[in-house]
């Protein structure tokens, strides 16, 4: 009998270990699937800007042709480029965010995204702010946010009323 507790406990924390092994590399993963489909947006982008530049120059060559006054006619097509350039800059500050770090946008130094100052340059840091996108899964809806214990830094399922680690209440 003694022995079967001593079974059922190693069981139990095997499937812990390995519990929170898999969260922790889920938690990567997904992370590098979202840089990868980042850096693809970033890439779409950017050919999106090379078509609006081929069609400012076929335009203007066109009016040119024509006789006719180019100035006002690319205000629309400039104003997709300055969206598209905002939306990589975007992009780009969710995978620094990602990764922990940002851009010092005095001395242009990475630096952590928790500095209040930049390290190199001294200059007074705003908070990151990133733009989440909207999942619309049910899973991810219904799935509470996970916990870490307060007690011990164990990260525990969202629907936890106690550690797994050191069984800290959850519920105080």
């Amino acid at each position: 009998m003694e022995f079967m507790k001593k079974v059922e406990e190693i069981s139990k924390i095997v499937g812990n270990t390995a519990s929170n092994t898999y969260n922790t590399v889920a938690d990567k993963s997904g992370k590098l699937i979202e840089e990868t489909k980042l850096k693809f947006s970033i890439s779409d982008k950017e050919n999106q800007i090379e078509k609006v530049y081929e069609e400012i120059g076929k335009t203007v060559y066109d009016m040119y042709k024509n006789g006719e006054d180019v100035g006002k006619v690319f205000t629309k097509e400039c104003k997709k480029i300055d969206k598209y350039n905002t939306e990589i800059s975007d992009m780009n500050t969710k995978i620094l965010y990602n990764k922990g770090v940002r851009v010092c946008p005095e001395c242009g130094e990475m630096i952590s995204v928790e500095s209040a100052f930049c390290q190199n340059c001294g200059a007074k840091q705003k908070p990151v702010k990133v733009k989440e996108e909207k999942k619309s899964t049910k899973k991810a809806e219904e799935k509470p946010e996970d916990k870490v214990c307060p007690k011990c830094g164990q990260i525990c399922e969202g629907k936890a009323k106690f550690c797994a680690k050191c069984g800290y209440s959850f519920e105080k």
